[in-house]
């Protein structure tokens, strides 16, 4: 079995960096403050790593505030008020 007809088998999610990415500042416009975990929660159509790297790039670009505590990763919206 090739990679690609492991790709267009029925029940593949295909991966959409911008789609998720839509996703996730809708989450954080909506609640300004959430938890990289609870994230995850809400985004039951992405894996944990795929929220995780499409939350890096957008603190990499500005987009969100990633900040970490011990284990424990938290998103601001660029708009809260800390």
């Amino acid at each position: 079995m090739t990679a690609q007809t492991l790709l267009d088998e029925p029940g593949v999610v295909h991966f959409s960096a911008d789609r998720l990415e839509d996703a996730i500042l809708r989450h954080i416009d909506e609640q300004a403050v959430i938890g990289l975990d609870a994230l995850a929660i809400l985004l039951p159509e992405y894996s944990w790593s795929q929220v995780f790297h499409a939350v890096d790039r957008m603190a990499r670009r500005g987009s969100v505030t990633l900040r970490r505590h011990r284990s424990e990763y938290t998103l601001f919206s660029v708009h809260y008020a800390a």
